[in-house]
């Protein structure tokens, strides 16, 4: 087995690494555009 997916990362023998599919989908969502979207989108960001 060379890599296991497990919540969003990709655990290999040698490190983890992001999945580049979860990192694709954040980066196509819009810009905030309220006080609310932003701080719904800092709630989900940690």
């Amino acid at each position: 087995m060379k890599e296991v997916r497990f919540l969003g990362h990709i655990i290999l023998s040698g490190g983890i690494a992001v999945d580049l599919a979860k990192v694709d989908v954040v980066s196509q969502w819009g810009t905030p555009e309220s006080v609310s979207e932003i701080r719904s989108f800092l709630g989900l960001a940690g």
